[in-house]
């Protein structure tokens, strides 16, 4: 168990250092349209497009790992007033009555979407017409990350509840 811990923790940044880095293009996508619209008037059929479809890949690939350090959203004001012991077992417990549920169903959604996606060869409406099918797949697959994260936070918040460290 522990292992597997290491290994999704350790995967899960190593995927989100590389998304960082996705940062670096879209910042440079986004100057190269500014100075072709702004400055050439000559506007690109594609720039916008690419920025939006590297953040989406951006924010995708980065949820699990955002899940690792618990920086998602959750408003935790009265959870934080109850003891160290009750919070992790209520987080044990909407673990299973809420993280599963949503994740497993967003998964199986994202997975018939990007199935589709492939099937049709699916390709954007717009001028430049990029391909979607590569970019729907990210979303079944950063879901099946944040589902590992999250039997690994599970399984951490377990051996934290016993006393144990991981």
């Amino acid at each position: 168990m522990k292992k597997f811990v290491r290994f999704v923790d350790a995967m899960n940044n190593g995927i989100a250092k590389w998304a960082c880095l996705l940062i670096l293009p879209m910042a440079g996508v986004t100057f190269y349209e500014v100075i072709m619209r702004r400055v050439l008037n000559m506007p690109t059929k594609w720039g916008f497009e690419m920025t939006v479809y590297l953040y989406g890949a951006h924010f995708l690939l980065g949820m699990a790992a955002t899940y690792l350090y618990d920086r998602h959203v959750r408003i935790d004001v009265i959870v934080l007033q109850l003891p160290k012991k009750i919070q992790i077992l209520l987080r044990l417990i909407t673990f299973w009555l809420i993280f599963v549920p949503f994740v497993g169903c967003f998964t199986y959604a994202a997975t018939m979407y990007a199935a589709h996606s492939w099937a049709v060869w699916e390709h954007s409406w717009s001028a430049w017409k990029p391909p979607l099918y590569p970019y729907k797949t990210l979303m079944p697959v950063s879901m099946f990350l944040l589902f590992l994260q999250g039997i690994a936070n599970f399984i951490r918040e377990y051996y934290q509840l016993k006393g144990e460290k991981i």
